[in-house]
């Protein structure tokens, strides 16, 4: 697993992202062996959808899918921790919640914190192209460089403590031990259900759709190298999705957090937060058929 600071390569800022097809079931593991699949990139940008198809009816809540979650992923990961919670933004609903208050470490996922903080402290005018690629890469190709830039920049610790005042957030606190490791910054399901919703209606349209352009374009490859097409991405086969991975290890413990905006709408906001010990690496896959049960929560758009 890798630290929280490691130094991606410098790639392309501007991207355009053809999401790989899934062939994995809703409800079964994806095969360890699968054929890696490639990303197709060009250099014209591209914007998200502008037009969303009609509402579709809303998915009753089930408290039973985010135990689902729990269940699957210690069944592949024993021990594993898990926060899960499933928003539906147009009926201000909660569709499952597992432990939403539990404090899980950001990994990359903090990112999204950086970039918001860098909008929010310039009065929400954009900045200049090249920064504006800085925010694009980083949030796109999850680049390590980028953000220990603009944390370090931002004033470390602080711009956590003013993301949370800016936008209500009750249990999302900077690292302690390292203030240098963004990635111990520490969050909550519920919190980041918040964050979202922030994203998705708080902000000034150019502020919104730069990030969240950004997160709909995510690359299939990171800037480490890491495929970070676990959870959302595969294991919602079928979805529009905007979103922000996280992975990495805290302490003796392995990380990986799927978050992001559902639906050709941005509908539904999907947080699936996750701690364990994994010697085969079986984090990613786990996560990507943990968040597969909720797949009856959230209609493919």
């Amino acid at each position: 697993m890798l630290s929280a600071t490691l130094v991606g390569a410098a790639l392309a800022l501007i991207i355009t992202v053809t999401r790989h097809p899934s062939t994995e079931a809703a409800d079964s593991p994806p095969s360890d062996d699968a054929p890696e699949t490639s990303t197709s990139i060009s250099m014209a940008a591209s914007s998200a959808p502008s037009t969303p198809p009609p509402t579709s009816a809303a998915p009753a809540p089930s408290p039973q899918a985010a135990l689902n979650v729990r269940t699957v992923m210690r069944k592949m990961v024993p021990g594993a921790e898990v926060g899960v919670e499933v928003y539906d933004q147009q009926t201000d609903t909660v569709l499952t919640s597992l432990d939403p208050t539990e404090q899980f470490p950001t990994m990359s996922v903090v990112k999204l914190l950086i970039a918001i903080d860098v909008l929010h402290q310039n009065n929400w005018v954009l900045p200049d192209q090249d920064e504006q690629q800085e925010i694009t890469r980083m949030l796109s190709y999850s680049d390590d460089a980028i953000a220990s830039e603009l944390w370090e920049q931002q004033g470390g610790g602080a711009l956590v403590t003013r993301d949370a005042a800016l936008m209500g957030l009750k249990n999302t606190v900077p690292p302690t031990s390292d203030p240098g490791e963004w990635g111990d910054t520490r969050t909550t399901a519920q919190d980041l259900v918040t964050v979202y919703q922030y994203v998705a209606d708080g902000m000034p349209t150019a502020d919104h759709d730069l990030i969240y352009t950004a997160m709909f374009h995510a690359a299939q490859t990171a800037a480490d190298g890491t495929d970070q097409y676990f959870g959302i991405p595969d294991g919602l086969p079928g979805t529009t999705w905007a979103i922000k991975q996280g992975w990495g290890s805290s302490g003796p413990k392995d990380v990986v957090n799927t978050t992001g905006l559902v639906g050709s709408d941005s509908r539904y906001v999907v947080i699936v937060l996750t701690t364990g010990s994994s010697s085969d690496h079986k984090m990613e896959s786990a996560i990507t058929s943990a968040t597969a049960q909720l797949a009856s929560l959230v209609p493919k758009s």
